[in-house]
């Protein structure tokens, strides 16, 4: 990997969900991304039982369909993983995709109403139990969230870390989100940021702009470790800066 950005959210899969409806898109999103400077891209259709039920045969196979011709940008397994009763024992015979096959692991929590918050933390210890460590996506646009960010807080001290959205950053998704995004930021909160791209034009795989905002409000180190060496430490299945087991 050279210096550019490593977007570990990206449904950048054709027809596998809400992303991308065929190869023309894709491709068309590819070459936005890499005029970006994003060198690398974690493919991550959701999985959620009875809307979206990929596999991780699945995903590897529309991949495999896309490294010959990927525009210059890598791209890597992953997927956007609904929370789930069966979570733990599908992670321990190895039926959901691990971000590039190593150890981490994108879950994504209820939009709305959550679980009772005992039972995510219980799962993400042991999700962590089994060397897995889970990065809770988009989690500025959770409406339990929003409204208490203690819970949050409960979740990474529990072994997860946190990835928001750079669309978030910019203020695409309104001013509320945006606030709570600059919220999570200023209060260390934040390991990774991710496009959490769909398709090319409402929300489409960039990051610079979002990088660029971070550099001037927080500084250029954080944002370095946002966009780059955060999300390449996940991608390579290494331990990372801020990772909430080694506080």
């Amino acid at each position: 990997m050279g210096n550019g950005y490593i977007d570990i959210h990206c449904h950048i899969l054709p027809g596998l969900d809400d992303g991308p409806e065929d190869m023309a898109q894709t491709m068309e999103m590819l070459g936005i991304a890499r005029e970006d400077g994003i060198e690398g891209i974690v493919a991550s259709p959701h999985i959620k039982s009875g809307v979206y039920d990929n596999t991780r045969q699945s995903i590897a196979h529309a991949i495999g369909g896309l490294n010959g011709g990927a525009n210059g940008v890598a791209i890597y397994m992953g997927a956007d993983i609904h929370i789930s009763r069966g979570l733990i024992e599908d992670v321990r015979r190895g039926a959901l995709p691990l971000i590039n096959d190593k150890n981490y692991l994108l879950l994504e929590l209820p939009a709305y109403v959550l679980p009772p918050i005992a039972e995510i933390e219980k799962m993400i210890a042991g999700l962590r139990v089994n060397g897995v460590t889970p990065v809770i996506t988009h989690p500025e646009r959770n409406l339990a969230i929003l409204q208490d960010i203690s819970i949050l807080r409960k979740l990474m001290k529990a072994g997860a870390i946190c990835q928001i959205t750079a669309g978030s950053i910019t203020g695409k998704f309104g001013s509320d989100i945006q606030k709570a995004s600059f919220k999570l930021l200023k209060k260390d909160m934040v390991h990774v940021v991710a496009s959490d791209a769909h398709d090319t034009r409402r929300r489409p795989p960039v990051l610079s702009e979002a990088h660029a905002m971070v550099a001037s409000r927080f500084g250029c180190g954080l944002a370095r470790d946002l966009f780059i060496l955060n999300p390449r430490s996940i991608v390579n299945g290494e331990s990372m800066a801020g990772d909430p087991s080694r506080s």
